[in-house]
């Protein structure tokens, strides 16, 4: 009996959509104008588009690479601000694509650089009045383009490769197109031993048997590839191995070949993590990609002793805010499709104190749209990858991906049509479970005729495992919406990422008054305010002393003498909402009116006033 078992440390998952834009179908109706903003960009194309927004706008825009990738390419960053000096105003990062699939995130990234960097509406005029936005629209920018090549596969990993199979050779099993349709899908196995089986509300979609419930496994399920080395294992020696986002030191994986030989190996990785710690005027990170907090909410932190994994509470009723304006303004319910175990992510909010809000833009939805939204085709034809007699294989993201579905994509043996499913026998018995997330995601797939999103099981002679079954969800098809939505979700988040400039912290000197004592002694006292909705640091950044804190500083004049009270005070928390905290000094002065307080932050701005005198 064959022990074959799907190797969950490949490089790449199941099949991309297509490999470039294609043009619309005939029967399809012309892309809106609108559209051309949010196409899906190799990586040639999406640095002259940056290139093109710096030259066009030199007066608030810079572009500058924060590094290179392995492959040697510029890791691009793009800064808009009306101000030159970076302390002047907080700032807001935004990076997205920090997985090789998410060109859709890199695609509204762009957008929303392109919006800021114009100013054309009043939204973006006073979000860069108050604000500076740094954009990294693409971090894994070597993974991505697997896009845009033939075959067509979702790629991952772009960092060292591991002898997986430990056999003494490297990347002689990688996943391939073992049927040559071009596409890089999935594979299932009659086997006794398996462990999936057809989900009873849907056969097409595959889900783990549950012994406990007396459900006996059916198939085997590998990413499509061989066995070259006849080591009965198939597709799992990937020529890379190491996943960028998984790279950085919070909860950094020791000896797991996606996180790295170590923490920060990988080039985007290491520069990321430079970038950021040489930006002090950062205050909020936008992430955009795979990683959510924003719809599931944040995880919380536990209590006990050492230090929490998940978000202090504090810091977590306040993204959970965030998140439910998130919602209002997106309407996205996508959730997270990976853990944050050496994530960005997780280091920008735990090492490193900031507000993260990470938001996967686009899911394959778990319900049909309502009759009067549902296209003929959903508006996805012009994105179909090759064309196979008729079909249009789709695009997903595999399980490998994310580390919260046991689901595998699965059809339906035979079926020439692929995205049809079986109507269930009115005679039959109710299913014995829900149906899983993968039989909903098909049924939104039936319903807007996104057939191109799944390709059809069909039987196969393999040349090492006999027969066995090729299709399930094609890659890409869980990232990339369809043409048609695309720009109004790149709106919808663009709007939700400039009124963010609002909630950053801002530090304000509400009052600075002096009341004559006599003799020419003035007490002189000062209320400091954050009108901001968020505070000043985050509980994450106090616990570890990752910011600086604000320094309220009292000028004097010549001859002036402090009598009491430190010339420069150390502010280490105010809370938002309008949170105070007052100061006050004793000054010997013969003119009150030449005092003055300056109030100089890292990441809430500058604030300077001079003393009023009490009547």
């Amino acid at each position: 009996m064959r022990t074959l078992t799907l190797s969950f440390a490949i490089a790449a998952l199941c099949a991309p959509l297509v490999a470039q834009e294609s043009p619309p179908l005939a029967a399809q109706e012309p892309a809106p104008a609108a559209q051309a903003t949010v196409e899906l960009l190799d990586y040639a194309t999406l640095t002259a588009r940056l290139r093109a927004i710096a030259a066009a706008h030199p007066e608030r825009c810079s572009l500058a690479p924060i590094g290179r990738s392995r492959a040697n390419r510029d890791l691009w960053c793009l800064r808009v601000g009306e101000a030159p000096a970076e302390r002047a105003k907080p700032a807001m990062l935004v990076v997205a694509n920090l997985e090789g699939p998410e060109l859709f995130s890199s695609s509204i990234a762009l957008a929303i650089a392109e919006r800021a960097a114009s100013a054309s509406d009043d939204a973006a005029k006073g979000f860069l009045a108050n604000t500076t936005l740094y954009v990294v629209p693409r971090l894994d920018v070597d993974a991505a383009e697997a896009r845009f090549a033939k075959p067509l596969v979702e790629v991952l990993a772009s960092g060292h490769g591991v002898d997986d199979d430990r056999d003494g050779r490297a990347a002689e099993d990688p996943p391939s197109d073992v049927d040559g349709d071009g596409l890089v899908t999935s594979m299932r196995e009659l086997d006794p031993e398996g462990e999936w089986i057809e989900d009873p509300s849907d056969p097409r979609a595959l889900v783990k048997a549950d012994r406990e419930k007396g459900e006996r496994g059916k198939y085997k399920v590998y990413v499509e590839g061989r066995d070259l080395d006849h080591d009965e294992r198939v597709a799992e020696d990937a020529p890379a191995d190491a996943w960028l986002n998984a790279n950085f030191p919070f909860g950094w994986k020791e000896h797991d070949p996606h996180a790295g030989l170590f923490a920060t190996d990988e080039p985007g990785a290491r520069a990321l993590c430079d970038f950021v710690l040489e930006h002090r005027d950062l205050a909020l990170v936008m992430t955009l990609g795979g990683y959510d907090d924003l719809v599931e909410g944040p995880k919380r932190a536990k209590g006990g002793d050492g230090l929490p994994t998940g978000w202090i509470e504090g810091d977590a009723n306040l993204l959970a805010e965030l998140g439910k304006r998130y919602g209002d303004a997106t309407g996205n319910k996508a959730k997270g499709t990976r853990g944050d175990a050496g994530s960005f992510q997780g280091w920008a909010y735990h090492h490193r104190g900031l507000w993260v809000l990470a938001a996967n833009p686009w899911d394959l939805p778990l319900e049909p749209p309502k009759a009067e939204s549902a296209g003929k085709d959903g508006g996805h034809g012009a994105d179909g990858p090759g064309e196979k007699s008729g079909e249009k294989p789709g695009e997903t993201r595999g399980d490998q991906r994310g580390e919260k579905s046991d689901e595998q994509g699965a059809g339906e043996p035979g079926d020439a049509k692929g995205a049809t499913a079986r109507k269930p026998d009115a005679k039959q018995d109710e299913p014995s479970r829900e149906p899983s997330d993968d039989a909903k995601r098909l049924k939104w797939i039936d319903a807007t005729g996104e057939s191109s999103r799944f390709v059809a099981w069909r039987k196969f002679a393999h040349p090492e495992l006999g027969e066995v079954e090729i299709g399930g969800f094609a890659p890409y098809a869980r990232v990339e919406p369809p043409p048609k939505e695309r720009a109004e979700l790149a709106r919808k988040h663009g709007d939700f990422v400039l009124s963010l400039g609002a909630a950053l912290p801002r530090v304000a000197i509400a009052e600075l008054t002096a009341k004559d004592l006599g003799s020419n002694v003035w007490e002189v006292r000062a209320a400091l305010e954050n009108p901001a909705f968020l505070p000043l640091s985050s509980a994450s950044a106090r616990r570890n002393d990752a910011m600086r804190p604000a320094r309220a500083t009292l000028e004097l004049g010549d001859g002036d003498t402090l009598l009491a009270g430190s010339r420069r005070e150390l502010v280490r928390e105010l809370a938002g909402s309008g949170g105070r905290r007052e100061l006050r000094w004793l000054v010997r002065t013969r003119e009150p009116r030449a005092l003055a307080l300056e109030v100089d932050t890292d990441n809430a701005g500058l604030a300077r006033r001079n003393v009023e005198v009490a009547p």
